[in-house]
Parts: structure tokens; sequence; C-alpha cells
């Protein structure tokens, strides 16, 4: 009978390391590389370069402040010098692309962090889908924050809600996500207009392979060229337009409170390493036992979450026991780095063990019954990109 159970207990074992390899790289493909040292500029001049070289400043590092750290102000009077070329664009706009290898050595000597061009891959809805025109005003301006930040997305009129308004389980939302060839979803919801409304001509779902491509950044300016636009040649707002942001990974769920732009930034916020680099900054191996797996849902779970975790660029299973498994995970920044990204997730509950970074695995809570539908009325802003709690009529996907 030992025998037996021994050799059982092996080839649940071998089953789940082969699980564990397998799930890996289905979340990676879900990355797309980001031309982070390609940019628009005006002309061929010192100013235009100097503004180009803030543009790339953004992107490389994923920080706006980038643009006007004193650190890497001699990146910026001294732009010329790093120029490679320039081409047209696609829709004949002039781009500058400046050298990549010796720009990233130069923002590293300055003491700070690069960001790695593959980024998650995020589809954005708008839900309500607004008016046609507004819908163009909005789709550019949520298009134009993504390009600044060098986050790759793709705005789409995906079904997120129920019929009575909540959001969709964050499980049902991430296969629709995972199945048109994205990572993570970010929700953006308009609260000054009724979940129940319906703007003419605007669609509120799409099937799954039908997904629109993400807008051009040419398409963009023109759209909001089209659109309605304020004294100073603005596309107009609505009135105390106020947005209600919520971002669904494999990793994390998080919400935000603030602007039609705001979950772009709070987003990027979150994904980018800090800008200031310190000694340790470099990539290395640390090792993560993960406790309290008790099926095969689990495992695949833990290690999708950690593949979409922010920071950590490769994993690769060491060992797996009947309940627990141990992760080699590369992350910049080494275990310091490790703690402050499981620190986001409640599903990762730090435990004390020698040897090794070891925490307990908290599967989420059964999905709770739907609530009968309610109305109450739009909560106020709270400072945009900070973390705000979900306005009733709008509760947040679980958390994964």
């Amino acid at each position: 009978m030992l025998v037996r159970m021994t050799t059982v207990l092996r080839r649940v074992r071998r089953l789940l390391m082969l699980l564990a390899c397998a799930a890996l790289p289905a979340v990676c493909l879900a990355s797309r590389e980001v031309p982070v040292f390609t940019v628009d500029v005006a002309a061929q001049t010192p100013a235009a370069l100097a503004q180009a070289m803030r543009a790339v400043l953004v992107r490389a590092t994923g920080h706006a402040g980038a643009a006007d750290d004193p650190e890497l102000a001699a990146l910026v009077a001294n732009a010329a010098q790093y120029v490679q070329g320039y081409q047209q664009g696609p829709a004949g706009e002039l781009e500058v692309t400046f050298k990549a290898g010796a720009l990233e050595q130069a923002i590293s000597a300055a003491g700070r962090s690069l960001w790695s061009a593959d980024r998650p891959f995020t589809l954005i809805v708008l839900s309500p889908a607004p008016g046609q025109i507004q819908q163009a005003t909005d789709a550019a301006a949520v298009q134009q924050a993504a390009e600044t930040r060098g986050l790759p997305i793709s705005i789409v009129p995906l079904t997120v809600r129920a019929a009575d308004g909540q959001l969709l389980p964050s499980e049902t939302l991430l296969t629709m996500v995972h199945n048109l060839g994205a990572e993570q979803l970010l929700i953006g919801r308009d609260l000054t207009v009724p979940l129940s409304a319906s703007a003419p001509g605007a669609s509120s779902s799409v099937p799954a392979a039908a997904a629109a491509p993400a807008v051009p950044a040419a398409a963009a300016a023109q759209s909001a060229a089209a659109a309605p636009q304020g004294a100073d040649g603005s596309a107009a707002a609505a009135p105390n337009d106020v947005w209600h942001w919520t971002l669904v990974t494999p990793f994390i769920t998080r919400q935000f409170t603030g602007t039609l732009t705001t979950g772009i930034d709070a987003t990027v916020d979150l994904l980018a390493p800090p800008l200031e680099a310190s000694p340790a900054d470099g990539t290395v191996a640390t090792r993560v036992r993960i406790e309290g797996l008790k099926t095969l849902d689990d495992y695949a779970r833990v290690e999708t979450m950690l593949a979409a975790a922010p920071g950590i660029g490769h994993s690769s299973v060491v060992r797996v026991d009947a309940t627990s498994v141990v992760f080699d995970l590369w992350a910049r920044g080494g275990a310091s780095a490790l703690q402050r990204v499981l620190a986001l997730s409640p599903r990762f509950k730090p435990l004390a063990a020698a040897g090794m970074l070891t925490y307990q695995y908290l599967p989420p809570p059964p999905p709770a019954a739907s609530p009968a539908p309610s109305t109450p009325s739009a909560p106020g802003a709270s400072s945009a990109g900070q973390p705000n709690p979900a306005p009733a009529a709008d509760p947040a996907a679980s958390t994964p």
C-alpha cells in the first residue's frame, strides 16, 4: 500500500509540474513590445528634439515625472547626440528614433530604473458606451494617455456587466480578455451617465472574435479634431466629468476614481518599477514557496497570478508538493522587490520561515449573490490616481 501511495503521489507531482510549466507562457504571450525610443517630433530643431526626449524618458521609465527629472536633464539638453535617425510615420507624421542602448545606459547611470519594453496588452472598455461624437473624443484622450505613458491598449465595446448592472466576475472577464489576446482589462465608467443609458449608434457588446483594433494615434487625433472643442482648442469634456476605473488583472484588482485618463495613469503607476533605482536593482532569481494549495485550480491560479505580477520577468517551478510549490522568480530588485509586489495582492499572506520567502495562498471567496438593482447617487471624485472604494452601483470584480 505504501508503495502504491508513493507512486500515486509521484504521478500527481509530475502532473502538477507539467501544468505549472505549461501555464506560464500563455500569459507571457499577452504582452506587447512598445517602441519606446521612437516618438513623434514636431521638427528637426533643438527645441523639438528636447520635447521628444522628454516623451521618450516618460515611456522608458513609465513615470510622468521623468520628463522634468533633474537627474535626466542632461539627456534632454543633449538630445541631438542620441538621435539615430528620422522617418515618416504611418500617417505621414515625422518620427525620430533615439539610440536605445546608449539611452538605456545613460538612464541607468543617472540612477533611474527602466521599464521593460514588453508590457501587458490592456483592453479598455468604456461602460456605458458613450455616443458616437463623445466616444471619438474619449477614445482619443485615452489613446493619447496610453501612448504618452507607453502602455499598449485596445479600446473595445465588450460586455462587462450582467443584466443587473453588476460587473461580471473577474474570472469571467479575464477569460474574455485572454481569448482576445490581451492580459488585463481596464473598465471605465462615467459616473455622470446612468448605466441604463444607451447611446444611439453605440454598440454595447462585440463577439470575442471581432474585437476592435487599437485606435491609431493619427486616427485618434483626427477624431479629437472633429469632436466639439473648448475655447482653448482642447476636446470638450462633459460637465462634472468623473470616471470610476476598475483594473482587472490575473494578479490584482484595483479601483480608481478621477478623470478620463486616471485609469491609464494609475495602471502604469502600478506596473512600472520605482523611478529611483537601487544598487540591488539587477534582475536576479529569488526562491519563493507558496503553501496552502489544495486543488489543481489553486496551482494553476497561482501560476497565472505570479506570471502576471508587475516586475516578474520569468518564473520556473523548482519543486511541487502535495499542498505547496516552490518557484524561482526573476525580478528586478530581488527579494525586497518581490515582497513589495506580493504585498499588493490579498491572496498571498507572508509566513515566517527560514531559508526562503514563504507565503500562504488565500483563495478568493465564492462570488456573492447579486443584490437587487439599485440606482444610488454617484459619489464625488477622490484624488486622481488614488485607490477608491467602488460606488454602490458599480461594484468591482472580485480580486483574483
